[in-house]
């Protein structure tokens, strides 16, 4: 008898749970960490490389990365022998924007920064002797500190006069927060502005959400350079062919856990007087999600062959995420592993329950997952995709339960209730009460009637 009901007692299966799954427990929310750097795309403006004394177009890893210059070491005069970008130029005031990669939502971070006063030759000293000034600002749809900073001035044209360490605090609103910096010199030669370079940053990051469920995983977000791009158009990139992109896992965001116990096989109810045990074979099937067939199911066209299997819908894509993976776990590279990713699972096991008199029992099996957060990349065309990945996990085991309790009323009177036995017809005198029709011996054949209540 199957019935799929709560009970009140907890009770181990012994050999068959794993000795280390009953050290382990699912991981708690994490605290708010130390600050760990954020990487700056060309930070320092190195690329591309200006002749020393003169300039260059463009600034790699900024938008927009088609205007503008930077200026070349010897005539940008940091102290640490940098290039530096120019906010004006060619006639106009310049806005230099870029993404704060793997920054999430809700991280405290604090961008930091060296600037100086325009050293161009057109520059006039009424221009460069108080300051010149800029803002720097959060990206953001909702309200946003945007301060205005003015550089030190300096007495002679040509002549730099660096601060270093400027800083400026926020919360990011999104993850990949983008920060802009923006000239606010309108006045005369519009190619003498403030030149800025030793772009860092460092983030207190949030705690990771554990809460999400792995059937509702949030979008994944796609860009090319700093502008969001349509996932799927990432999506095919990569899986082009089997080493387009390359998955780098974000460890900080990543973790194991165990899932909601549910019960496989069957439910029983123990009516007789002596324990009953139950040799059986149970088989626990875990499935693979992720973001990515979510994407496209809401979209309302999913993904085939499979709509929920990534690995059989897009086989290159999922060989890119093992690689990453393996490789975050110590194998640099990415050959077989002894915890491989898994993206399904099929146990079977044989188990033997022991039921008591008057209590019914039933297994739980509570599974060991490992949710995956990284990010494709291809640098070709500077396409980058955040993705999640939510899958069996085979650094942990899985959990398995007996759970028993005394039958309720209800049970009991069902135990106790009228049997179909008892009316069970018998091979015995009167052609109403036979189960089988007798058919007469063979001829000389006698037969032997034995009591068996003697």
């Amino acid at each position: 008898m199957v019935l799929l009901m709560g009970r009140r007692l907890l009770r181990g299966l012994g050999c068959t749970m794993a000795t280390a799954g009953l050290l382990l427990a699912a991981t708690p929310p994490a605290p708010a960490a130390d600050a760990v750097e954020v990487p700056v795309p060309n930070g320092t403006f190195a690329s591309p490389v200006a002749p020393d004394n003169g300039t260059q177009a463009g600034h790699a890893g900024w938008s927009p990365d088609n205007t503008g210059v930077v200026f070349g070491k010897g005539l940008a005069q940091h102290p640490l022998g940098y290039q530096a970008a120019a906010l004006n130029w060619n006639g106009a005031a310049l806005t230099l924007r870029t993404r704060l990669w793997g920054v999430k939502a809700g991280s405290h971070t604090t961008l930091t920064w060296d600037d100086s006063p325009g050293v161009h030759r057109q520059c006039k000293p009424e221009q460069v002797k108080d300051g010149q000034r800029y803002n720097v600002a959060l990206i953001t749809a909702g309200p946003a500190p945007d301060p205005e900073v003015t550089t030190k001035g300096t007495d002679t044209v040509g002549v730099a006069n660096w601060t270093t360490g400027r800083t400026f605090e926020f919360t990011a609103t999104e993850d990949n927060p983008m920060v802009s910096f923006e000239s606010a010199e309108q006045r005369d030669s519009l190619s003498c502005g403030p030149l800025i370079t030793n772009v860092t940053a460092r983030q207190t990051p949030a705690p990771v959400d554990q809460r999400i469920r792995k059937e509702q995983l949030p979008a994944p977000m796609a860009y090319r350079g700093n502008d969001p791009l349509e996932p799927g158009i990432a999506v095919d990139d990569c899986e082009g062919s089997a080493g387009t992109c390359v998955f780098t896992v974000d460890s900080r965001s990543s973790y194991r856990y165990y899932g909601p116990a549910r019960i496989v096989g069957e439910v029983y109810l123990n009516c007789t007087r002596n324990p009953v045990v139950d040799d059986h074979r149970v088989r626990a099937t875990e499935l693979p999600y992720d973001n990515l067939t979510q994407y496209y199911a809401l979209k309302g066209a999913p993904l085939v062959p499979s709509r929920s299997d990534i690995s059989q819908s897009r086989p290159n894509l999922a060989g890119q995420v093992a690689a990453g993976f393996s490789v975050a776990g110590g194998n640099d590279a990415a050959v077989s592993s002894s915890t491989p990713l898994t993206w399904s699972r099929t146990t079977d096991k044989n188990l033997n329950p022991t039921i008591q008199p008057g209590e019914m029992s039933w297994i739980e099996v509570q599974p060991a997952r490992e949710r995956v957060v990284g990010t494709f990349t291809n640098s070709r065309n500077a396409y980058r995709l955040d993705a999640l990945f939510d899958v069996p996990s085979s650094a942990l085991p899985d959990r398995y339960y007996q759970r028993t309790g005394p039958l309720t009323e209800a049970e009991l009177k069902r135990c106790g209730s009228a049997r179909p036995t008892a009316g069970t017809p018998e091979n015995g005198t009167g052609a109403d009460t036979r189960l089988l029709t007798l058919d007469a011996p063979p001829e000389g054949a006698g037969t032997t009637v034995t009591a068996l209540d003697r």
